[in-house]
């Protein structure tokens, strides 16, 4: 299996958000709901979600100089 590095921009599917934070897509969603700083997800279609990036990417920055 090939995985794609993570992206600096642009959205990203929910799977791809949690493998790069290293957690599982439901502690994604308990994030978004318990975590006012955490990036809200993005609902293209009803059965599209994605996350942007950068802001994933900044959130995550945020974290390591806490």
């Amino acid at each position: 299996m090939i995985t794609q590095p993570y992206p600096h921009t642009g959205h990203a599917r929910p799977r791809a958000t949690a493998d790069f934070l290293k957690v599982s897509t439901v502690t994604l969603w308990r994030w978004e709901t318990s975590k006012p700083d955490f990036p809200k997800s993005i609902r293209l279609s009803e059965r599209v979600t994605v996350y942007d990036a950068a802001e994933i990417r900044s959130w995550l920055d945020s974290k390591k100089h806490s």
